[in-house]
């Protein structure tokens, strides 16, 4: 017989791997918060208000790859750990973390490599002087606009 008041828990969590799940939780958390450290360090340095020039723009490109860098490696960090610890949910979580940052990184990596001095865009090209006035030639011959 079964005794109608038995509570059954389900536990999302496997007691085996709950050591997983603490070091993706705190991988994550350390990733979020050390990306958002050098993204603020890196507008300090970079960008300064009107009429004062930046603190040190090479730095601050520095600081820009650094995030990206991490924006990747902590969710795959994240996701690797959750693969040996068997959290299936957890990992692919995390993995399309990774994906997210990885999209992120390669929006800001140009930005960053470019702040470095790695690549520089190329400088606008001159602009062709146009010729205003008409000068007459000997001869006769005018091909001056309005004769």
């Amino acid at each position: 017989m079964t005794d109608p008041h038995v509570h059954v828990e389900v536990n999302l969590v496997r007691s085996g791997s709950r050591w997983a799940v603490g070091w993706m939780t705190g991988v994550l958390v350390a990733g979020g918060l050390g990306s958002l450290v050098l993204f603020v360090r890196f507008f300090v340095n970079s960008f300064a208000l009107p009429g004062v020039e930046p603190e040190n723009p090479v730095r601050g490109g520095w600081y820009l790859l650094c995030c990206a860098i991490v924006l990747v490696t902590a969710p795959l960090t994240a996701t690797v750990i959750g693969v040996v610890g068997k959290q299936k949910i957890y990992a692919t979580v995390c993995a399309i973390l990774a994906l997210g940052g990885l999209v992120l990184a390669g929006l800001m990596t140009p930005s960053a490599l470019d702040g470095i001095g790695v690549v520089r865009k190329p400088p606008a090209p001159a602009p062709t002087p146009r010729i205003s006035q008409c000068v007459e030639r000997s001869g006769g011959d005018t091909r001056c606009p309005g004769g």
